[in-house]
């Protein structure tokens, strides 16, 4: 480009001629095209803002006529929301006071004990317990009027209508129950805590129990008989600070006046020890008691072992007793207890026949008894012999003892003769078991009378004596002679 002044030619870019200082000025080539299209756009654009206008002056247009309508509707709607109000403070009222809710009955009773009527003031409380059983704002304010009134008994009372009706959560009944120790803690009814506590499995109430009640000590060694020194540790349970474990020896339950355990107990004579102990808090509260039963036989022999136990027997036994070393044995068969001076066992005895009955005992060196093996025996052999033979086996025997003339039952010098019968079955105690035969006399004319006389026939031998009775009126056999 050349410059109009001077006609210098001016580099691309420069807006100065280098040579003269005339200022260059650059004028586009006009093109009609980009013209229409700049003035289209702009067009556009204005029409645009021109409709956001007339949008906005709409909406601001409606809202004035709202705004309008609103306030010359106001009076009606203050006086709607006015009774809306009244309303719900009505339905409130109604519902604390027609109702008779717990904040009646509170404000009942707080006005009559204000006024000096406590009674009063537990009869309004008592009457919303009725109607409200599940408010505990009532019974804690119940139990309180009581406490004011000096019943500690009744004010724990009205807690328990927490604690035993079933109906309330964990939570509220620890926190009865909590209430109800704190009460009795004031009046230093200790016991009456471990009462509370211990008539209740309550899950909620274990740590109550823990912290109040002490657990029972243990026994180092169990109960049972020994035959050497025993002793005996009482292990605690728990480490709670303040509690002591007291004991008796063959004593009651044990108190806090008993024996205070501070080492273990030692049993070391013969005899029998029963040891009782409970642990005791800082309350005075006491533990369950601990029972053990000791029995110390230093020394005592072994009872003696019989080979042959108690029952039924059908043939020849003999019985076999054996004892340690050192032992004697002694027995009785009628009922006592042996002692030395009874019956030594030498060797093995002879069942006797019938039921019998064994007490044996052992007794060493030093004069110590063991104790008393007891046995009982039934021997009955089988029957050989009927009835029927056995009434002939006593015939035949008073003919051959010269008592009868012969079978028909004659007897020398009197008329008639004798008849005998089967009677009955008995055992006789270490004899066996006998067929019971009774003796008539029948005259010429058939008239049968009893003679008296009663013998027994042995059902196994048939062996024939004369039945008779002891002076304890039990039977006893009768050798049988010549009249």
């Amino acid at each position: 480009m050349k410059c109009p002044n001077c006609g210098f030619d001016i580099p691309e870019g420069h807006m100065y001629c280098d040579n003269c200082g005339t200022e260059i000025k650059i004028v586009p080539e006009f093109e009609p095209e980009v013209e229409n299209e700049i003035n289209e756009t702009l067009s556009s654009v204005a029409d645009e803002l021109n409709k956001e206008d007339r949008l906005r002056e709409e909406k601001i247009k409606r809202r004035r006529e709202f705004f309008e309508k609103i306030n010359k509707r106001r009076p009606v709607i203050l006086a709607c929301f006015g009774t809306l109000l009244v309303f719900l403070i009505g339905i409130t009222l109604f519902t604390l006071f027609s109702n008779k809710s717990s904040y009646y009955y509170i404000r009942k009773a707080d006005k009559a004990r204000s006024l000096g009527n406590s009674e009063r003031a537990i009869e309004y409380l008592l009457e919303g317990n009725a109607n409200l059983p599940e408010n505990t704002d009532l019974i804690y304010r119940l139990s309180d009027y009581y406490l004011e009134m000096g019943d500690t008994d009744k004010a724990v009372e009205a807690l328990k209508k927490i604690t035993e009706s079933g109906h309330f959560s964990e939570e509220k009944v620890v926190a009865a129950y909590e209430s109800m120790i704190s009460i009795y803690e004031q009046d230093q009814s200790y016991d009456k805590i471990s009462e509370l506590l211990s008539a209740t499995d309550n899950p909620a109430t274990a740590a109550l129990r823990d912290k109040f009640i002490p657990a029972a000590p243990q026994m180092g060694v169990a109960g049972g008989e020994y035959d050497d020194i025993v002793i005996v540790a009482l292990l605690p349970q728990s480490q709670n600070d303040g509690e002591v474990t007291y004991y008796t020896v063959n004593d009651g339950d044990p108190s806090e006046l008993s024996i205070l355990y501070e080492n273990e107990i030692v049993l070391d004579e013969e005899g029998e020890y029963t040891i009782k102990a409970a642990t005791f808090n800082r309350y005075g509260i006491s533990s369950q008691v601990t029972s053990e039963t000791y029995v110390i036989n230093k020394g005592v022999p072994s009872p003696p072992e019989i080979m042959e136990p108690s029952g039924d027997y059908a043939q020849n036994t003999m019985i076999v007793a054996v004892a340690d070393a050192g032992c004697t044995i002694f027995y009785t068969t009628d009922g006592s207890d042996p002692t030395i001076d009874s019956k030594q066992y030498i060797s093995p005895i002879t069942m006797p026949v019938g039921t019998s009955h064994y007490k044996f005992v052992a007794i060493n060196d030093e004069g110590m008894m063991s104790e008393i093996v007891e046995r009982d025996y039934h021997l009955v052999f089988t029957r050989l012999i009927s009835k029927e033979q056995a009434v002939n086996s006593l015939v035949a025997t008073l003919v051959r003892l010269d008592i009868l003339l012969d079978n028909t039952g004659k007897v020398r010098g009197i008329e008639g003769h004798n008849e005998y019968i089967y009677n009955s079955e008995i055992e006789i105690e270490g004899a066996g078991e006998y067929y019971v035969v009774v003796e008539n006399h029948v005259s010429n004319e058939g008239i049968s009378t009893p003679t008296g006389l009663l013998y027994a026939v042995n059902t196994h031998d048939g062996s024939v004596n004369r039945l008779g009775y002891d002076s304890s009126g039990k039977y006893t056999l009768i050798k049988i002679s010549n009249r």
